[in-house]
């Protein structure tokens, strides 16, 4: 049997309520933080990688900005694919970042820091 749309929208209204959010996430808060401590310490070597590389090329402030977003956007799907499927979704973030102005041969050097090796991109 199939719910209705009325007790599927009850069972979220509930499952919504303040009380049984607060129970849920105060019986999972230490994991939780143990987690975001793990990917914390991940994204701070990240962000020193990439601001090393570039800071070294003179690319300081503001100018970094955009980069560091390229360069969390490669961690997030490094810790989502591999290989080929890994290229193929950083190549389509790159294409994004190309557009808006940033420079191939940075974006390369960024997801190579990652492992993913961009040849024959753009």
């Amino acid at each position: 049997m199939v719910k209705s749309a009325a007790r599927r929208s009850e069972h979220y209204d509930k499952k919504l309520s303040a009380s049984v959010m607060n129970q849920r996430i105060t019986a999972q808060k230490s994991f939780m933080v143990e987690q975001v401590h793990i990917a914390y310490a991940q994204q701070v070597l990240i962000e020193n990688k990439i601001k090393r590389y570039l800071e070294a090329i003179g690319f300081y402030g503001i100018e970094q900005h955009h980069y560091m977003n390229f360069g969390q956007e490669v961690w997030s799907l490094s810790r989502a694919f591999r290989e080929q499927t890994l290229r193929r979704e950083v190549e389509i973030k790159a294409s994004k970042w190309l557009r808006r102005g940033l420079s191939a041969t940075h974006l390369i050097a960024i997801a190579r820091l990652f492992g993913v090796q961009l040849a024959g991109w753009p």
